[in-house]
């Protein structure tokens, strides 16, 4: 079995940048035509779209593809920073001068979760995914946190790996596994599969 996952960032959020997003509902800044449809041609035909619940993801499926029945999946929404969401970087780092702000994995906002929980729920929802929708080509419409999961998890990285890699606004992540068909026969702990790593942060500006 080998499934194909296309995992598109979603556009810029319509926020000051220097502002933590987390699960805020915020718009996006519309795609410029050309541009989503670059992007668009590098998308599988009869692809199953899944789609992050925030209006930011939904928005960026409709400009890349109107006619997507994109799925609305829970587990795909933004990593939840808690009180810090909506509040400037600056005054946050701030105001919590005992965190580690050089140990991103280790910091877990305030009445949020930290991205060694973010990585587990994306694992969650892989092995999910892939026993849903066997030999199906995925498109992603999600966040930069996850896809950073996604990529941690694709090359059995440590967490603190996933902050190298740079997911830009609108970009695509093509990953791919190939493994049995069927998983629940796979009890063993040892990695299962294989991955590779087609294209990352590819942005068609």
């Amino acid at each position: 079995m080998r499934t194909d996952w296309y995992w598109v960032r979603h556009g810029a959020p319509l926020q000051d940048p220097g502002r933590y997003a987390g699960r805020l509902d915020l718009p996006t800044v519309p795609p410029d035509a050309a541009v989503a449809r670059r992007l668009a041609i590098h998308l599988p035909k009869g692809a199953v779209w899944l789609t992050s619940p925030l209006v930011r993801a939904r928005q960026t499926v409709q400009a890349l593809d109107p006619s997507a029945n994109a799925v609305s999946v829970e587990d795909l929404i933004d990593q939840d920073l808690g009180s810090w969401a909506g509040r400037r970087q600056a005054e946050v780092h701030k105001a919590n001068p005992q965190i580690d702000w050089s140990d991103p994995p280790s910091i877990v906002p305030e009445g949020g979760e930290g991205f060694d929980t973010v990585v587990t729920r994306v694992a969650g929802f892989i092995e999910r995914m892939t026993q849903h929708y066997p030999d199906r080509p995925l498109v992603v419409v999600s966040h930069l946190a996850l896809i950073r999961a996604a990529m941690v998890l694709a090359l059995d990285l440590p967490n603190k790996s996933g902050f190298q890699f740079e997911v830009a606004p609108f970009s695509l992540t093509h990953l791919s596994w190939t493994g049995p068909d069927d998983l629940s026969e796979e009890k063993s702990d040892d990695r299962i599969g294989t991955w590779r790593v087609h294209t990352s942060n590819r942005a068609l500006l």
